[in-house]
């Protein structure tokens, strides 16, 4: 299911769920830590909401379009043999 995809995916992926198992684990271990008041509202609505809902992924999401848009721009190349690494009479590209 998941074979193909790239790498920036897989970036992106482990970067959301990195930043929701460090903050599950902080929660669970300092008493009172998500309701502790940051400018007037809980900590948790601040840094998930801002940062969690849209910082994080307005980053991934140029991320991901810029890098796809190089990958297929290699991949291109590959295709009409402009890149030394694609082989002379090579007529498979392989998408990594």
């Amino acid at each position: 299911m998941f074979k193909g995809m790239p790498k920036i995916f897989w970036a992106g992926t482990a970067l959301m769920y990195g930043w929701i198992a460090i903050f599950m684990v902080l929660e669970m271990t300092i008493p009172g830590f998500p309701l502790k008041k940051f400018m007037g509202v809980p900590a948790c609505y601040t840094y998930n909401w801002i940062v969690g809902l849209w910082l994080m992924n307005i980053i991934i999401s140029f991320l991901y379009y810029r890098f796809e848009e190089k990958r297929e721009e290699r991949i291109a190349a590959r295709k009409n043999h402009e890149t030394p690494d694609a082989p002379a009479g090579a007529n498979i590209v392989q998408e990594n």
